[in-house]
């Protein structure tokens, strides 16, 4: 039986872009909610915003109709095309495609933000570091492993199975690693007419509190906190929301 393997995650491929646009993205409720987080965390006005991995930038209205200037940066030409569509009007945004890891800037932006996109070491938050003006902060969301999604807890093992309406066979593994300390999803999906297995997959490393303050202070922040979206601090273990903030200052 021919095994074929495939990334789960394919931003920049035009044709999984295309479709993440109808499955991958959260509600509009949800981003509205979370950009208004942001405005009530960092709490400036008129500020300068570089926002990684912006995705359709749906949710940069609210904050240029607060008066700050937005730059999105997305991997993906098709979300970079629609974000410029919907806010290309305003003349305080503008867009680019860009890897996050080839950031170059510096010393340029008041605030970067980083939405729905997990941090792994600290390669990512040097290159923010660098980017921010002094007294900058960067403000990213973090998945809590306590809350309780549909398919169990983030950070619990376990496997499952289920037979689909073309026969085939969907097995899925989501499971620490802890040979290499990552977390692994993948999904089987097993032909038997066809003699084919074809398993998208994909990895991460997801952060405890303790690790993502090494990670910040290693790239040189300071004054590091955790919040949840009404701007309360926030606690490990919490179980109420989805995703919670870090906010990292850059001394002046």
């Amino acid at each position: 039986m021919k095994k074929i393997y495939v990334p789960m995650i394919r931003f920049g491929d035009r044709e999984f872009d295309e479709g993440y646009i109808g499955w991958g993205f959260n509600s509009y409720e949800d981003q509205m909610r979370d950009a208004q987080a942001v405005l009530t965390l960092v709490g400036r006005r008129n500020i300068k915003i570089l926002d990684l991995a912006c995705g359709l930038g749906i949710y940069h209205k609210l904050w240029l109709e607060n008066g700050h200037t937005v730059v999105g940066s997305d991997l993906s030409e098709t979300f970079i095309f629609m974000a410029n569509n919907t806010n290309g009007s305003y003349p305080n945004a503008s867009y680019r495609v860009e890897n996050y890891y080839d950031l170059s800037d510096q010393d340029e932006y008041d605030l970067v933000t980083l939405m729905d996109t997990p941090i792994e070491d600290a390669e990512l938050p040097t290159r923010v570091f660098r980017a921010l003006k002094p007294g900058g902060e960067f403000l990213f969301q973090i998945a809590n492993p306590a809350y309780p999604h549909p398919r169990g807890q983030v950070g619990v093992n376990r496997r499952d199975w289920k037979e689909m309406e073309d026969h085939s066979l969907l097995l899925t593994r989501h499971e620490y690693n802890a040979d290499i300390d990552r977390w692994e999803y993948e999904e089987w999906h097993v032909d038997i007419e066809r003699a084919e297995i074809v398993v998208e997959h994909s990895f991460s490393h997801i952060l405890t509190f303790a690790q993502t303050v090494d990670v910040l202070r290693q790239a040189g922040f300071s004054r590091i906190g955790f919040y949840g979206p009404d701007g309360a601090p926030y606690a490990e273990g919490n179980t109420e929301h989805r995703n919670y903030f870090a906010l990292a200052y850059k001394s002046q």
